[in-house]
């Protein structure tokens, strides 16, 4: 998801930027003999470091509700300060209530948002919405691959566009991927935090058995299982 990307490598570059500067300190009053700075250091960075570990954690606890609502109202309330926080908000939001099983609701939060007034990319994301909506809806994979061909082409007018791995899931569901995307969306999933690794985790399941590796298809219907129990490909 480029929004969220954007926002993870914001934060990375303030924090990479941050870090300098108080290791610059410390290296400067450790020089001058005052070591109480390295304490006070180690303690802000394991705050930090909780603080991460905390918000992973409560995406992880809100997917396994019985239904996207809680999801729902994390992702409206974290992207609200990010430029075109409605569309955002919106596929996020439809992409969950679409994985819930829940349509009427993914289709509400998308037509909440005047796409023709969003940029490119944001259009695009609402098409690669509307194409998870068409493989859990409509089990209509043609109109599938349309929608997120469609997506993609939109998306590569610019620059911080891109949802190649959205992109790779509804390739694998819809009929088939290479083997460098089935290995990226293997490791995404693994990873066991979020949407995107349990999309990735669906998406493997249904390849795996239709090449009858029964094994491994067991074991990603089962990773599915323990991130989002109640997603409407474990209810079919």
């Amino acid at each position: 998801m480029p929004s969220a990307k954007r926002n993870f490598l914001s934060l990375i570059v303030v924090v990479a930027v941050f870090g300098a500067i108080m290791l610059t300190g410390v290296i400067g009053n450790m020089r001058r003999g005052n070591y109480v700075v390295l304490p006070i250091m180690l303690t802000s960075l394991g705050i930090c470091g909780l603080a991460i570990w905390f918000g992973h954690y409560r995406v992880r606890v809100l997917l396994r509700d019985r239904t996207p609502e809680r999801i729902i109202d994390h992702y409206h309330r974290s992207v609200r300060r990010i430029p075109y926080a409605d569309a955002a908000a919106a596929y996020l939001s439809a992409l969950a209530a679409a994985f819930f099983g829940e349509f009427s609701r993914a289709h509400r939060e998308l037509d909440a948002v005047d796409w023709d007034k969003m940029p490119p990319m944001y259009q695009g994301h609402r098409l690669y919405a509307q194409a998870v909506l068409a493989l859990l809806e409509d089990t209509d994979y043609p109109k599938a691959l349309r929608l997120a061909d469609e997506g993609k082409r939109l998306e590569s007018t610019d620059p911080k566009g891109g949802l190649e791995l959205l992109d790779g899931i509804i390739h694998l569901v819809a009929d088939g991927a290479n083997p460098e995307t089935i290995e990226r969306l293997e490791r995404v999933a693994n990873k066991q935090h979020g949407m995107m690794p349990a999309m990735c985790a669906w998406a493997l399941a249904i390849h795996y058995k239709r090449t009858n590796q029964t094994d491994k298809a067991a074991d990603y219907k089962s990773l599915l299982r323990m991130m989002v129990p109640s997603c409407a490909p474990l209810q079919s």
